[in-house]
């Protein structure tokens, strides 16, 4: 790998991260007056001059007392030993605390759909492709068809409908206690795998048919290069030219198309979170934004880009390491 490319890459996305830190803290501030003027009490019964003194209160303890420079030098400063903010939750917790909480839970979601939609998407891809008009074929481009047509989130509602509340398969809702009762046990991981089969499910068919697209479509263009048919001449076996000539060559589509599930591996999964009170992101997301949780918003926003540059980032390095021609201005050299 080109260390050069290596470098260029990681310098700019902590460029693009400054940029985003940045936008991240301006603009929630852009056209309010008064940016703590959210988190004031009702005035209620007290007099001008008490709630004055309870306002500069305010302003002092989430940081508004000080000019905005100030204020955005304190935020990188907090960033920079780990500190997204303070909660407007009751107890005040840290935002890094409650997205520690939540995160494995939507990674359970997440990093296992990824996992089978990747796998058997290029496994049939693959299969597909290497029979190409038949009838594995087809039913993949009728299958690309429907899921385009249909969304997740309405194949989650349908699975919920029938596997959940007419046949009983799995649960349609999470256990509310899922979250707060797991210790590792056998009876506690079985548990979870109930409640997230669903969920799973709805979210794995679309990438299923989607990896699978991505791959026979790649499989077929490098099938027709010639070092294929060279090898094919030489009396390789299907095996080994399917695995060894093509499918390498044929990953860098794929390898751009992970890498961008990777960007929405934690906010990907927010409707479907939703729909079956799974507590992960998705579901503290909303509830940031329905009770005003700006503090905990911006540090979920910030998390999120964070985690998609760094997806973006893998992606180049990985794009490199399969093709090294690749380099930062000229695409391939």
């Amino acid at each position: 790998m080109n260390k050069g490319y290596v470098v260029k890459r990681i310098l700019y996305t902590i460029f693009i991260f400054l940029i985003v830190t940045t936008l991240n803290f301006f603009i929630p501030r852009i056209g309010v007056e008064d940016p703590a003027e959210r988190y004031y009490p009702p005035q209620g019964n007290m007099s001008d001059l008490e709630y004055n003194i309870i306002k500069q209160m305010t302003r002092k303890q989430y940081g508004f007392d000080v000019s905005t420079w100030e204020q955005y030098m304190r935020y990188l400063n907090n960033l920079v030993h780990g500190d997204l903010g303070t909660s407007l939750q009751a107890g005040s917790p840290k935002v890094v605390d409650l997205i520690a909480d939540r995160l494995p839970w939507t990674l359970v979601l997440s990093v296992t759909n990824m996992f089978i939609s990747v796998l058997f998407g290029m496994l049939y891809g693959t299969y597909a492709a290497w029979h190409r008009g038949k009838w594995a074929d087809r039913l993949l481009m009728n299958a690309s068809t429907i899921t385009t047509a249909l969304p997740a989130f309405f194949l989650a509602l349908l699975f919920s409908l029938y596997m959940g509340f007419e046949w009983e398969w799995f649960p349609a809702y999470t256990d509310p206690s899922l979250v707060s009762s797991f210790d590792w046990s056998a009876q506690a991981i079985r548990k979870v795998a109930q409640n997230a089969a669903l969920p799973i499910i709805a979210m794995s068919i679309g990438g299923i048919v989607s990896y699978a697209q991505s791959t026979r479509n790649s499989v077929i263009a490098v099938s027709n290069e010639d070092y294929v048919v060279t090898a094919r001449a030489k009396g390789l076996t299907t095996r080994t030219v399917m695995y060894k000539h093509v499918l390498r060559n044929a990953l860098l589509p794929i390898v751009t198309s992970l890498g961008m599930s990777v960007s929405g591996l934690i906010g990907g999964s927010v409707v479907i979170e939703q729909i079956f009170n799974w507590n992960g992101m998705g579901t503290l997301f909303l509830t940031a934004n329905n009770t005003n949780d700006y503090p905990l918003m911006m540090g979920i926003m910030l998390f999120l880009s964070g985690v998609a540059l760094l997806g973006n980032l893998i992606t180049d390095l990985c794009y490199s390491l399969l093709d090294p021609r690749v380099t930062v201005g000229g695409g391939r050299r």
